[in-house]
Formats: structure tokens, sequence, C-alpha cells
């Protein structure tokens, strides 16, 4: 998936990050759109995401009737079953 958006143009397009340019948040950067060729502007801004579970041996798995997949009570992990 590309990363922006042409602000001119719309079209998208990745931002080229050789030797690291564009990744550091506390500087603005340019590139110059592959489709209509005129310089843009650009921030970058990195977030994290985690998705957090129990030991496999400690989940406490909850079914409900009619679902394919158990569902742990302490870390929302996800566990599908086989339908019979």
């Amino acid at each position: 998936m590309p990363d922006v958006k042409c602000p001119y143009c719309g079209n998208y397009q990745d931002i080229n990050h050789d030797d690291g340019y564009g990744l550091d948040e506390s500087d603005e950067y340019e590139q110059e759109c592959i489709h209509c060729e005129k310089t843009f502007k650009f921030f970058t801004r990195i977030s994290f995401s985690y998705n957090v579970y129990c030991q496999d041996d400690d989940h406490d798995f909850q079914h409900h009737s009619n679902d394919d997949y158990v569902v742990c009570t302490k870390c929302d992990y996800i566990r599908f079953i086989r339908g019979d």
C-alpha cells in the first residue's frame, strides 16, 4: 500500500526512505510526485501498536454458542475451533 497521496494530483505513491530519509519526526521533508512531478512537503509520524496475550497455558477461554471460536476472558486472544 502506498505511503501518501499527492496534494496536487491526488495520486498515491511511496515515500523514498533511502538512507533513512523521511524517518525523523522532527524534520520537514520534500519529495517530487512521480505522477505530476510537483514537489510536496511531508512530515513523519511514527506510532507503535502492540497486541498482548497471556501465556499459552494461562488462557481462560469462553465459548459463545453458534460461534466457531473461543475468546480468552483475560486478554481477548481468539482461537478458532473446528466445527463438527
